[in-house]
């Protein structure tokens, strides 16, 4: 039996940060390692003779899964596939043409003079009075255009109360067009832009129940202008579109149902000869991405009908619902999000039908790299076994395309790279890694050539990473350590794109936690995983989380046999994790694995056999645990 006197890390909250390497003497006929684990205590400890035999033992639960969700988010930034003609997305949006209202810029501004209007105009106020010829004088005129230009800065202010706001003003309106003279009403009287900029307003606000409230502005429009009170709110394109796109922003039960029937009854008010309202290619756009959120059955198949739709009433004559490459890219993304068996094929399918209507001269419908980016992350997810070759396909297909100068605006970017890297990530395949880390290479020779568009970023190098840690290759500790110095390298000498973050630590800890081979490989995955945990915990890189200590749990229970040292190591360890408050599942889990029976006593108060979780034990043990996507979010910003 070979032996190795290794130290034994006990890892003290006071004493954590001088963290060191100590050189050993080896016997001479013993495995030789120069960096081994240091004791760290106030009093001098004898370093305990550890075997290295193997041992049978109980296995761990696997990392495997939390790896694989932080691998998404490490290796799939995101990208605005459906990129938005309008507001649809709830985000501020000049218009094509739409003239930039001040207001926008300064919203004390905006405030202060909504709270004037609406001060000035309260009980008592009439429209047309001295009092309002004085404070016209001063600036301050009271009339349908100043309403409207109010209700139009908080329509686009992206504040959270800006839908009350707008309602407001709107109400307030509607109350002195009531209470004016007839000599005066035409001046402050709401017309379809008052409404419609409320409507507008309300779809920008992500409200639950925005839907449902600017259908019943609309329904009130129609019922005013239907009874001859108010023949100025006639709803036209717009109001019926902004309706739509409130249904489609709310993302509430059966929005996407309201919104194709709001665009359907556009197309039957028009057929029906209604000048003023027909559906237009922002209309559909919104109903499709409706359906692609709205994760109902057969969804993306309803999207994708929508895309037929216009083309159909394209060709009987309406100009405006000319499907262009948005409402393409919008369906290429709901396939590609759907999870559906087959969803690449469909997505793949669709980009080689915006290609042939463009080779026909539709330059309305160029695929871009958008689009292209979209199929190749629709191969990513499908888990197809030849998606990885498909997606690296269809990179190459970018590149000849871009090259020959068939079509410069298909030139591959940093994200096409990323999206193939990942592919081969999630392919299983056994050489992916190998693969990945190719792509990779192409992406640092061409940047080097002086291509700025694929200059590889964090997520490129995060993903080879995480492919590494995936395989079973031998060696794949030291391929994951290499690829983080190298970007620690790289930032060091001023690329701020390539900055490690917490998770490119973690999924480094996971390939030492899983590496298979012989005695010296596993000693040498050991040592790397206490120089990342080391590292970490003084780095400016972020700080070790509920993850990264329950990882380096399974490093140790892997890489170590089940012995006092070993017992020790754990002990230290849980203690240093429940003083950062990172006490989460994955480490309780461990602990059950590794502990005794009387350690996990010891340590956690509670019987083995006990079900409990982080939250059975003091709360300042996890304070500071955040779980599920938004632990990526934060350690990912």
């Amino acid at each position: 039996m070979q032996k190795q006197e290794i130290l034994v890390l006990l890892l003290s909250s006071t004493l954590w940060s001088t963290l060191a390497f100590t050189p050993l003497s080896f016997h001479p006929n013993r495995i030789e390692s120069k960096n081994a684990f240091s004791t760290l205590n106030s009093v001098s400890t004898p370093l305990p003779s550890l075997s290295l035999e193997r041992t049978s033992r109980t296995r761990c639960i696997s990392a495997a899964t939390v790896f694989q969700a932080e691998s998404a988010s490490s290796s799939g930034e995101k990208e605005d596939h459906t990129v938005q003609m309008n507001s649809s997305n709830g985000n501020r949006h000049k218009g094509k043409g739409r003239k930039e209202n001040p207001a926008m810029g300064d919203m004390n501004f905006l405030r202060k003079r909504t709270e004037d209007v609406l001060r000035i105009t309260a009980d008592g106020y009439e429209v047309g009075s001295a009092d309002a010829e004085i404070i016209s004088s001063r600036g301050m005129k009271v009339d349908r255009k100043t309403f409207n230009w109010l209700i139009d800065a908080w329509a686009f202010s992206g504040e959270l109360d800006a839908s009350d706001q707008a309602t407001a003003l709107l109400t307030r309106m509607e109350k002195l067009y009531e209470d004016a003279g007839p000599a005066t009403k035409h001046t402050i009287r709401p017309d379809v832009r008052s409404y419609t900029k409320v409507i507008n307003a309300i779809s920008r606000s992500g409200r639950p129940d925005s839907g449902e409230l600017a259908e019943k502005i609309l329904e009130k429009m129609d019922q005013l202008y239907e009874s001859g009170q108010n023949e100025m709110t006639k709803p036209n394109t717009h109001t019926y579109t902004s309706v739509v796109e409130a249904y489609a922003n709310s993302g509430a039960p059966a929005s996407a149902i309201k919104a194709h029937e709001i665009c359907d009854e556009m197309a039957k008010r028009h057929e029906e000869g209604d000048a003023d309202v027909k559906p237009t290619s922002r209309s559909f756009n919104a109903v499709i991405n409706a359906w692609a959120k709205s994760g109902e059955p057969g969804a993306v198949q309803h999207a994708e009908d929508c895309l037929g739709r216009m083309e159909e009433l394209y060709e009987a004559g309406n100009d405006d619902v000319k499907p262009n490459a948005y409402n393409f890219n919008s369906v290429i993304t709901a396939w590609a999000n759907c999870g559906e068996e087959g969803s690449a094929e469909r997505a793949e399918e669709i980009l080689e039908r915006m290609e042939q209507l463009y080779k026909a001269g539709d330059d309305d419908v160029k695929p871009t790299t958008i689009s292209y980016n979209a199929v190749i992350d629709a191969w990513a997810k499908s888990r197809e076994p030849f998606a990885a070759e498909k997606a690296e396909e269809i990179l190459r297909h970018m590149e000849d395309l871009y090259e020959e100068g068939i079509n410069i605006d298909a030139r591959p970017n940093t994200r096409s790279f990323n999206s193939v890297i990942n592919a081969w990530a999630k392919s299983g395949l056994d050489d992916a890694a190998g693969h990945a880390e190719d792509v990779l290479e192409r992406m640092e020779k061409l940047y080097e050539a002086g291509n700025q568009m694929v200059r590889p970023d964090a997520h490129s190098y995060s993903t080879v990473i995480n492919a590494w840690a995936r395989s079973q290759r031998q060696g794949k500790a030291e391929r994951t350590h290499n690829i983080l110095r190298q970007m620690k390298d790289l930032y060091k000498n001023g690329n701020k794109l390539v900055k490690p973050n917490i998770v490119i630590f973690n999924a480094v800890l996971n390939a030492c936690a899983f590496t298979n081979g012989d005695i010296r490989e596993q000693n040498r995955a050991l040592e790397i995983a206490h120089s990342v945990l080391r590292e970490l915990d003084q780095s400016p890189y972020g700080k070790p989380d509920q993850v990264t200590y329950g990882t380096f749990l399974q490093v140790c229970a892997h890489q170590m046999p089940d012995c006092d040292s070993r017992n020790k190591i754990v002990n230290v360890l849980f203690q240093k994790c429940c003083g950062d408050g990172q006490l989460g599942g994955l480490v309780l889990q461990q602990l059950k694995v590794m502990a005794s029976d009387d350690l996990y006593e010891e340590l956690t108060g509670r019987k083995i056999d006990e079900e409990i979780t982080a939250d059975d034990l003091p709360q300042e043990w996890s304070r500071n645990v955040v779980e599920g996507k938004w632990r990526r979010r934060r350690k990912l910003s």
